[in-house]
């Protein structure tokens, strides 16, 4: 089931519609922590990289034909390392199937997918999120 979208605060009177987010210096970081710890990349390999940001800036930018904002929150990065996809999967895979359900998709799950109370596996597993 889609969950409700947060709801913003307005910001000079005026409503924020969404938010998004851009990040400076991701590759300076990881970058860094190669040097320290290198490593050979591939074509068409997955990585996993986590950063370590500090918010430098927010600006409110004007919404295309409408009288709303969006919050633009700007990240310089303090530190990034590429991690093993057991450590972060779950998460991702979490935000994946909300990013999906926001957009009207829904997942069906197969047969093996299903745990010992019927439920889909991950929908209602609350207690995992720490």
């Amino acid at each position: 089931m889609p969950t409700e979208p947060t709801r913003l605060s307005q910001f000079e009177g005026m409503d924020v519609l969404s938010t998004t987010v851009a990040i400076r210096k991701a590759g300076d970081g990881l970058s860094a922590a190669v040097k320290v710890d290198p490593v050979e990349l591939h074509h068409g390999e997955t990585v996993y990289v986590v950063l370590e940001t500090t918010v430098e800036k927010i600006r409110h930018d004007p919404v295309k034909d409408t009288d709303g904002l969006q919050r633009v929150h700007l990240l310089v990065t303090e530190a990034a390392t590429i991690v093993d996809a057991g450590l972060v999967a779950e998460y991702l895979d979490k935000q994946k199937v909300r990013i999906e359900e926001a957009a009207g998709i829904a997942r069906l799950p197969f047969a093996n997918d299903i745990d010992p109370d019927g439920d889909p596996l991950g929908v209602f597993d609350d207690e995992a999120d720490g």
